[in-house]
């Protein structure tokens, strides 16, 4: 292989690299058309898989006392020094037929001493669907003495059994990914290659040249 071809190769691989970096979540795509489940989750309360249209969906639901709380929890590593980015696609639905107590949505860092760190939180008041994406600070998580993370949906009726809402939280598509560093993009890297490729071409043309003169 000459040093073009192992230069452009490298430069491929390079670009592989910094498109794919896997998830640190298991399952967040809660199964596959007809066969939806919570596999590695933990769940409490009223918890449940549903397919929607071909799409896996965990839902939780709170409706006054005793089911005023559903959480849905899974165990996380995170690296040292290593910011992370949490993605994720959700619905909410109420039909808040008690307008003084508010439904509550919180997703959440909780770690075993139960240092709760929130990254998104909300009054359910009716119907509304979100595509989040939520930063995850390393600065923050080695703040706490324990780093045994965990990922919490937690769904909250705030009235218990004195107000009359249903609440219903829908989640799909889970992921979370180191942060992106600040390297080229795919086709930055690209037109690199390129320019690579021409300036040892042009190279290349140029040895030959000064070759034959000297054969001359």
């Amino acid at each position: 292989m000459n040093i073009l071809t192992k230069g452009i190769a490298a430069l491929g691989l390079l670009i592989v690299a910094t498109q794919s970096q896997a998830t640190l979540i298991t399952n967040g795509s809660f199964g596959t058309t007809g066969s939806c489940n919570l596999s590695g989750w933990e769940e409490y309360g009223d918890v449940s898989t549903n397919d929607v249209s071909g799409v896996c969906l965990a839902e939780l639901k709170v409706n006054d006392f005793p089911d005023f709380e559903a959480e849905l929890w899974q165990g996380l590593a995170f690296d040292a020094d290593t910011d992370y980015v949490l993605t994720i696609d959700f619905n909410v639905d109420s039909t808040f037929l008690d307008n003084f107590f508010d439904d509550y949505l919180s997703i959440s860092l909780i770690n075993d001493d139960f240092d709760i760190l929130e990254l998104f939180s909300l009054n359910i008041t009716g119907t509304d669907s979100f595509y989040e994406s939520l930063a995850i600070s390393a600065d923050e998580l080695t703040s706490y003495t324990n780093q045994g993370w965990s990922l919490s949906f937690y769904l909250y009726d705030e009235g218990g059994e004195f107000d009359e809402n249903t609440s219903f939280v829908s989640i799909n598509n889970v992921f979370i990914e180191e942060a992106p560093t600040d390297v080229p993009e795919p086709s930055s890297l690209a037109i690199f290659a390129l320019g690579f490729a021409g300036l040892m071409s042009r190279r290349k043309l140029a040895n030959e040249l000064v070759r034959k003169s000297i054969k001359k």
